[in-house]
């Protein structure tokens, strides 16, 4: 998505404060809503006596400026105790920050070579359980890692490999001129990554499989579909819904399960089927956020921060 809109902008002469800027628009809004409605429940820790105050209020100041919390003592603590899907945000700003002071310098062999590196370091770092790869394998898989402050390592290269593969299969996208995909095709590339996801690979080939699922299959499976043009329809209009709410989903979804949670305690609800409903609520918090916060808050941030730029 960043070299589509980007790169001839960068070619141009944009500057890499003004693509930051442009990047803290898209990203803060949302995540500042996500922690003004963590809020109820941060001070309820503190009310409760939590029990490292001066880390808590720490925390909270951390997280306001979408920043990671400091945790000396914890290795094993989140970068981002009180929203934990936050990580990536923070190594995906990092990742722009070093796309943008490439910018046009960034031609495709130094793609090709970025993608290369991390693709190596990913091998030979979760193969050899280096920088945190393989501490959580039980809670994230083998391939998980980024979250904590001990598995830091992990998120850098796991980042730092997909965004750069982003940007080659969307230069193979425009140079290659591939005709489009058949529905078929993209459907089975689909099914094929979901299965991957939702399926448990046997234990001696979990590291290998779930490396080349990662570096081979999901790239390939993204290249598909990006070939793939839906017909006009209820099922584009879906497609697009879906684009415009995933940033939403994915930085509202740790608030809205704890009000929901909190919600199904009050009432005296325990069962499984808890968490399914909240899937159906986080995608209705993501669109009205969305539409009513989102576009609007971020048109007057783009207003407020011109002369910045």
């Amino acid at each position: 998505m960043l070299e589509h809109a980007y790169r001839r902008r960068f070619r141009q002469g944009l500057s890499v404060r003004s693509f930051m800027l442009a990047r803290l628009q898209r990203l803060y809004p949302l995540y500042a809503l996500a922690f003004i409605l963590s809020l109820p429940f941060l001070l309820g820790q503190l009310a409760a006596g939590a029990p490292d105050r001066a880390q808590t209020i720490l925390g909270l100041l951390c997280s306001a400026l979408m920043l990671p919390t400091p945790d000396p003592a914890h290795l094993d603590a989140d970068l981002y105790p009180f929203n934990f899907a936050a990580w990536s945000l923070f190594f995906e700003v990092a990742a722009n920050l070093l796309f943008a002071a490439l910018g046009k310098r960034l031609d495709t062999k130094s793609v090709i070579c970025l993608v290369g590196g991390f693709a190596l370091a990913l091998v030979v770092c979760a193969t050899m359980g280096w920088l945190g790869f393989g501490i959580e394998a039980d809670k994230r898989g083998v391939l998980g890692g980024g979250p904590t402050w001990e598995t830091f390592g992990a998120g850098v290269i796991r980042v730092g490999f997909s965004f750069f593969a982003g940007v080659l299969v969307y230069r193979f996208y425009e140079t290659a001129r591939l005709p489009a995909a058949r529905p078929g095709f993209a459907i089975s590339a689909f099914a094929l990554v979901t299965a991957i996801l939702a399926l448990d690979f046997p234990s001696s080939l979990d590291l290998a499989l779930s490396l080349f699922s990662v570096i081979v299959v999901f790239p390939l499976a993204i290249t598909i579909c990006a070939r793939f043009d839906p017909p006009r329809g209820a099922f584009a209009n879906m497609m697009q819904t879906l684009g415009l709410l995933s940033y939403g989903i994915y930085v509202l979804q740790v608030v809205t399960f704890h009000a929901v949670e909190a919600c199904a305690r009050h009432l005296e609800v325990q069962s499984a089927l808890v968490g399914l409903v909240a899937i159906p609520v986080v995608a209705a918090v993501a669109y009205a956020a969305t539409v009513f916060v989102d576009v609007p808050v971020r048109l007057t941030m783009k207003q407020a921060l011109k002369g910045l730029a």
